[in-house]
């Protein structure tokens, strides 16, 4: 029964217009909110001091805000329709400006989208990823003992109005994550775009015609929530510790719990989205794009405190995907013909004598049908932090059956983002991204 309540109580959720939809409601409701808010001239309040008064009135109502009396929520509401007037986004820049992960900060919609369950305050953020018009709303609670994540794909209707369609809701519960469930074709809701900049946004929400679980099942009123501009959102863009999504809150056993299950989720999706794309060779613009995002998202969750000192940085590493031109090129295009079938890394450390200080060495490979091309260094990683300095010591090419020894020439440097018993992630010198599975 519980997973089932919540099932039907996240379907309030943000949504957007369906089949049938007239975008010109949706504009019409934006201009009525501006214009009753103002009713002529701009207000003289600097557009900062907007935000920065709505914030103050939520703050005494906690983070996000829950239980705000009606006669604060008049005082917020207007301040929201005052900074709605000075929206600076329109059309395409009002949809390119969701791009990216936001924190709720209030909402008088019902639970769990007010960023609460019950009386439990909770951590609710939106990730929006506009090229591929998707979304998901995520839910800590209880120091990520429970976790919600809902997914959702928009389309735009108007230059300020997005139609928004559930698609499946995912429960984790101490770390283990249940399959997900899919939402029943038509729950839909409105997104009204009142307001979008670098780093605030109001969003007025509703029904409008769509399918609602919870309506359904007889946990609301047919009427409740059916207008488009229904609920109001404050959001303000999160800041990297908190678009990381690690757990917070309650200390307790269940966080780590949670922050490992959540990096086998992260892995298992930075995998897939390297896959098939030749190392990289073949990776589009969106590629690179997911390929990164992934990756910071996971380095904000390494379990490794000092990978670069770390005895997990030793060991053979294939490669599975980079942005390093020289091996896409090889990769792209062989060696004299010899098709590339691996490129590799081999990190090993020795002790004269099993005492005194570690001397490590760095092999760099990229293998050919026929062929072959080495780079040996030594390499002297940092005490604290990721930072691994190394020098080019030898070099070989193979071509068939003629090997020529090359001048090494070069050092430089990389950091560890990530690493632990299966996966590797680094970024050089030259911001070129890495991603490495250790070998079996």
């Amino acid at each position: 029964k519980f997973p089932a309540m919540l099932f039907s109580i996240l379907a309030l959720g943000l949504q957007a217009p369906v089949a049938g939809y007239d975008a010109r409601r949706g504009i019409k409701i934006v201009q009525e909110l501006a214009s009753r808010s103002v009713g002529g001239p701009l207000p003289s309040s600097g557009t900062a001091d907007l935000k920065k008064s709505i914030l103050a009135l939520l703050e005494p109502f906690g983070d996000p805000a829950l239980r705000v009396p009606d006669t604060e929520f008049r005082l917020i509401d207007e301040q929201c329709r005052l900074l709605e007037a000075r929206n600076p986004a329109r059309g395409a820049d009002a949809l390119e400006a969701l791009q990216g992960c936001w924190k709720v900060r209030y909402s008088n919609a019902p639970p769990p989208s007010n960023g609460a369950l019950g009386p439990v305050r909770g951590a609710a953020f939106q990730r929006v990823d506009v090229p591929s018009r998707t979304y998901t709303n995520e839910l800590s609670l209880l120091g990520a003992a429970l976790f919600v994540q809902l997914t959702a794909t928009f389309e735009p209707r108007g230059p300020l109005a997005l139609r928004v369609a559930f698609q499946t809701i995912t429960f984790s519960i101490l770390g283990l994550r249940l399959p997900p469930v899919a939402f029943p074709p038509g729950t839909e809701r409105t997104w009204l775009l009142t307001y979008t900049d670098e780093d605030t946004r109001l969003v007025r929400a509703g029904v409008d015609g769509g399918r609602s679980t919870a309506r359904d099942l007889g946990l609301l009123s047919r009427e409740e929530g059916e207008a488009a501009d229904s609920y109001l959102f404050v959001l303000t863009r999160a800041t990297p510790s908190e678009s990381s999504r690690a757990p917070a809150g309650l200390p307790s056993p269940l966080a780590p719990l949670a922050r490992a299950a959540e990096r086998r989720r992260l892995k298992a999706q930075l995998l897939e989205a390297c896959g098939g794309q030749s190392l990289g060779a073949e990776a589009g613009a969106e590629d690179l794009r997911r390929v990164r995002d992934l990756s910071d998202r996971l380095a904000a969750l390494t379990p490794t405190a000092d990978p670069a000192s770390s005895p997990l940085l030793c060991g053979t590493w294939d490669i599975v995907w980079t942005t390093e031109s020289e091996l896409l090129a090889l990769t792209k295009r062989g060696l004299l013909g010899l098709p590339c079938t691996a490129a590799y890394q081999a990190i090993a450390r020795t002790r004269e004598g099993g005492a005194g200080p570690w001397a490590y060495s760095l092999d760099n490979a990229i293998e050919f049908d026929g062929g072959f091309l080495r780079v040996g260094s030594t390499c002297e990683p940092a005490a604290s932090g990721g930072r691994v300095n190394f020098v080019f010591q030898s070099c070989a090419a193979r071509w068939r059956a003629l090997e020529l020894p090359l001048p090494p020439v070069g050092s430089g440097w990389f950091d560890v983002l990530y690493v632990d018993e299966e996966l590797r992630v680094c970024r050089d010198s030259r911001g070129d991204l890495q991603v490495c599975a250790r070998r079996k």
